[in-house]
């Protein structure tokens, strides 16, 4: 597939449909910074009609069922989709920590309980990525890895 290159903000929404058209929980977000890779280091939440609004006609047209997520590039006049993903994305608990627990609502829907069905998160929410390194002795490790223990 070939796609021409489009130039902007780089704004996306995680989400879990009902399978029937509706939403069990809607978050956007703005990528602040990418790696090489194009994965989020750091972003924000934002409050986005058009994008919310697209994510509901997905959900409403194709009766989606389950976490996905909607990679999208706004200009300053259009959305366009990029990518969609049939999966909650690794940031997932940006959207926990900003009050949205979609992981929670999946679990919930799928053994048959009640759901939440409100998309209430704070704009302006900051996400940050980071790493750790572990320096340690070997010994340790081992034990972890043959003994389940350290």
């Amino acid at each position: 597939m070939v796609q021409k290159v489009v130039q902007g903000e780089e704004i996306n929404v995680i989400g879990l449909g009902d399978g029937q058209g509706s939403s069990l929980g809607l978050m956007a977000i703005k990528k602040l910074w990418i790696t090489a890779w194009g994965k989020i280091w750091t972003g924000v939440t934002i409050k986005n009609e058009s994008i919310i609004k697209a994510a509901e006609a997905f959900l409403k047209a194709y009766g989606w069922r389950g976490a996905f997520e909607l990679e999208c590039i706004a200009t300053e006049d259009k959305i366009y989709l990029i990518e969609i993903n049939p999966r909650f994305p690794a940031w997932v608990y940006f959207a926990t920590g900003a009050g949205l627990n979609l992981p929670a609502r999946l679990l919930r829907a799928a053994v048959g309980l009640p759901v939440e069905r409100d998309s209430h998160y704070e704009a302006g929410r900051l996400y940050i990525r980071y790493t750790y390194d572990l320096v340690t002795d070997m010994e340790t490790f081992q034990r972890i890895i043959t003994r389940g223990e350290s």
